[in-house]
């Protein structure tokens, strides 16, 4: 037995203790409680004991593949810093290889303008480069890259303008799919992920193996020490009903989850789907039509898979409401929508009515929103205040669950952007944020602080957890399974 002491639990008032038993949670307390004992003694030194935490919407691999190098990361960097890196990168790996860089983000750059075919090849010439923007609805290809991924992209010109190298939605996936690592690479981005993921106190991942064979992460999820759900793509199913796979289905450490579809794309590529228009004009691209929709919700309902749907302009998310009532689905399949960013009032009251559980992504409020930023820039100041309206859709009773995208794959950040937003409509309680990011649909966690039975994946913070210095919160302990994955406090 273990028990890991000395600083608060949250959710247990009074209590600054937990006993670990075989690798689950025997006992919350006072320290003084559990005297008698007789267990290893684990001081956290008045540090705050949380749940794990539960990234309920994440992509692992990809965080992987830029962990250990096989993509280029240019997250938070200006645009002639990406240009640099591009240019050094190229340099490193040859004309003859493909360069996939990951993460420019423009509404961060003045002036705010994305990345031309031209500027890739005059700082990689020659060089085959996909430049994936941070949302991944958006790509800009070299020249070299163009020309190598056209047959790719022959039969989705709709989303290719050849004369600035971008590719969207559909099409980016058709580019990204040109650049498959092989298994050993894929077994390196997810020991890189995994790590990362404990460094932030991450107990478990739902991830989207959209191009990826899912089997890896299953037979890879007991060795990592992360809590695994797989959410293939919608498309996937009847092979996942051929080979008798069902929702659910796993093992302690990787299960089936939903099907994973898109009914819209993105704020920053201007191609999420709304009522009324974009400042720059264009009401953005429904991916789906409604029966259409309604038929992929229908098929996997019926074969007892829930959906978890990408939605984020109010005319996307209507479209998923509306497809949900036709078909009629049991509120209790746990069916949801992800992002979930802009829903009118009427919509959250259906989304409550149809149980539908909104996974939303908070870091995306301490990324975009606010006076200047990328949501009043593309969509004005009104709709920037009722973005992502956290308050609402918890005031409506809808069931919340939160996760990073990737963007940045870290709790701490999203719970700090939750906590203090820059409008109302978007600001939750300390407590709702770490309950909203720590609960979720997760085989690790029961709905409950720390319950005993539950299994022991547990972060502590390096000091209280209090609503002040949020963003200067560190993780000092990871447990997952009552085993310590990342144990700063003990030199390891």
């Amino acid at each position: 037995m273990r028990l890991v002491w000395g600083g608060p639990v949250w959710g247990h008032p009074g209590c600054n203790a937990v006993l670990v038993q075989r690798g689950r949670i025997a006992g919350v307390a006072r320290a003084e409680d559990f005297a008698d004992i007789e267990a290893a003694r684990i001081d956290v030194r008045g540090g705050s004991i949380l749940p794990g935490f539960v990234d309920a919407h994440t992509h692992l691999v990809e965080s992987g593949l830029a962990e250990c190098g096989f993509s280029i990361d240019v997250s938070g960097k200006g645009h002639a810093e990406t240009q640099s890196v591009i240019a050094d990168a190229a340099r490193s790996r040859g004309t003859g290889e493909w360069l996939m860089v990951t993460g420019w983000d423009e509404s961060r750059w003045d002036p705010a303008t994305g990345l031309q075919r031209t500027e890739l090849d005059r700082v990689a010439p020659g060089t085959a480069v996909i430049a994936v923007r941070v949302d991944g609805h958006v790509a800009v290809l070299s020249s070299a890259a163009m020309k190598r991924a056209a047959l790719a992209l022959r039969d989705d010109a709709r989303h290719v303008d050849v004369a600035t190298g971008e590719v969207r939605e559909t099409a980016v996936d058709r580019v990204r799919a040109l650049v498959l690592p092989d298994k050993a690479t894929l077994q390196s981005a997810l020991r890189a992920a995994s790590t990362a993921c404990h460094r932030l106190g991450i107990t478990t991942v739902h991830v989207f193996p959209d191009r990826f064979e899912p089997r890896i992460v299953f037979d890879a999820a007991a060795r990592l020490r992360l809590r695994i759900v797989i959410h293939p793509p919608a498309s996937a199913l009847g092979r996942l009903t051929a080979d008798g796979a069902r929702s659910g289905d796993g093992d302690e450490w990787a299960r089936w989850g939903g099907l994973k579809l898109f009914a819209d794309g993105s704020v920053g590529a201007r191609s999420a789907a709304f009522s009324s228009p974009y400042v720059s004009g264009g009401r953005g691209e429904l991916l789906y039509d409604l029966e259409a929709m309604s038929r992929q919700i229908r098929a996997a309902d019926g074969k007892g898979w829930p959906t978890l749907i990408h939605a984020i302009g109010d005319r996307a998310i209507g479209q998923v409401l509306e497809a949900h009532r036709r078909v009629g689905t049991d509120p209790a399949s746990g069916h949801r929508v992800e992002h979930y960013e802009f829903p009118t009032r009427e919509q959250l009251e259906e989304t409550r009515r149809l149980g539908v559980t909104a996974c939303m992504q908070p870091n995306f409020i301490g990324n975009w929103a606010g006076t200047g930023r990328l949501y009043e820039q593309a969509l004005g100041p009104e709709r920037d205040r009722n973005c992502n309206p956290l308050r609402a859709v918890l005031d409506a009773g809808i069931p919340l669950v939160f996760g990073s995208d990737g963007m940045p794959l870290g709790p701490l950040y999203g719970v700090a952007a939750a906590v203090d937003a820059p409008h109302a409509a978007q600001r939750i309680t300390l407590d709702e944020a770490v309950r909203a990011y720590t609960g979720g649909w997760s085989p690790a966690s029961s709905a409950s602080a720390l319950a005993v039975g539950d299994p022991a994946d547990l972060a502590v913070l390096d000091g209280p957890l209090d609503g002040s210095g949020l963003t200067d919160r560190r993780v000092a302990q990871t447990w997952v399974g009552g085993v310590g994955v990342a144990l700063e406090a003990e030199g390891r």
